[in-house]
């Protein structure tokens, strides 16, 4: 009986985790502002400049 029940929980406890990390992950990330979305786009494209110079 102890056996089965390990494996359910290794079963079914383990992606429930993972769920559970992933909708908190996604409830809880920041989005950027409109300045700093813009101003990441300036910089890559300055170190792809940077890296055509080369």
């Amino acid at each position: 009986m102890l056996g089965t029940d390990l494996w359910l929980l290794v079963v079914a406890g383990g992606p429930l985790i993972l769920l559970l990390a992933m909708v908190y992950v996604l409830l809880t990330r920041r989005r950027r502002s409109l300045v700093e979305r813009r101003e990441s786009d300036r910089a890559t494209e300055h170190l792809y400049r940077e890296q055509e110079d080369q």
